[in-house]
């Protein structure tokens, strides 16, 4: 009886620490952030719209997939929003 029960505390253990494992994984080496955040930067200055664009497309992955803190993500979409200000005028 005794044994029992600690075999099924050691499976509900083995099952709780594989879906910790399993859910924490994320981005993992270089060429998955490549994948994930794309090419979209290269060249872009922030002098143009299509610029601005391009530099966004190339945060909001890293925002998605949690490269970039919450704060950073909105500081980014603040400046972004006063920098396209800037250029329509």
């Amino acid at each position: 009886m005794r044994s029992a029960k600690a075999l099924r505390r050691a499976g509900h253990l083995t099952i709780v620490l594989l879906l910790a494992g399993c859910g924490t994984s994320g981005v993992n080496g270089v060429p998955a952030l490549r994948l994930a955040l794309g090419n979209s930067l290269t060249g872009a200055q922030g002098k143009t719209v299509e610029d601005q664009n391009r530099i966004d497309h190339t945060v909001a992955p890293g925002c998605a997939i949690g490269l970039y803190k919450p704060a950073e993500c909105d500081r980014h979409t603040k400046a972004s929003a006063a920098r396209r200000a800037e250029l329509k005028s």
